[in-house]
């Protein structure tokens, strides 16, 4: 009895660990959660599709997640509420802001490491871009946005948070 819950106390303490280390490396920050999230404001964002999300099976499934809206509704609470639950379940996360990426790979560029970013980019299961076309973006831009999906195409699944819709990207 004793030696079977030593075993399960260490079990338990890397699996802490491992979910601090998946949770540091995701870049998520605060996660507010959605369980006082309220979806009146948001009518069309129905929350068994919310809750479906944070199972993970879009990610197992190699799908990707477009939330579109206008400001103040909650989307970005929402992206890092269903990737926080994709950290728990033990999914490699990482968490961008769109401009911040793309002034990443800019940077990248410049110096020559253009390489390294990009699979940083490929690496992770889940890649959740924030702020999605909120600034427009010039052509090198685009090309890179292009090479990243077709990267990430059946390898990984990408969550993304957009204030604009389809038309105005």
């Amino acid at each position: 009895a004793f030696a079977l819950a030593l075993l399960r106390a260490e079990s338990l303490a890397r699996r802490s660990r491992s979910l601090t280390r998946i949770l540091k490396r995701s870049r998520l920050g605060s996660v507010e959660g959605i369980d006082g999230y309220n979806y009146a404001i948001r009518p069309q964002l129905d929350a068994r599709v919310v809750n479906g999300l944070c199972t993970g099976q879009f990610i197992e499934d190699r799908r990707n997640v477009i939330c579109v809206g206008p400001p103040g509704l909650g989307k970005t609470r929402v992206i890092k509420a269903i990737a926080h639950a994709a950290c728990a379940l033990g999914y490699t996360v990482l968490y961008v802001i769109f401009a911040e990426m793309l002034e990443a790979l800019y940077a990248s560029r410049a110096d020559g490491t253009l390489a390294r970013a990009f699979r940083r980019l490929v690496k992770p299961q889940l890649l959740v871009i924030d702020e999605w076309a909120y600034e427009s973006i010039d052509q090198q831009a685009t090309k890179d946005l292009f090479r990243l999906v077709s990267a990430r195409y059946q390898r990984g699944s990408i969550l993304l948070a957009a204030n604009v819709g389809f038309k105005r990207w």
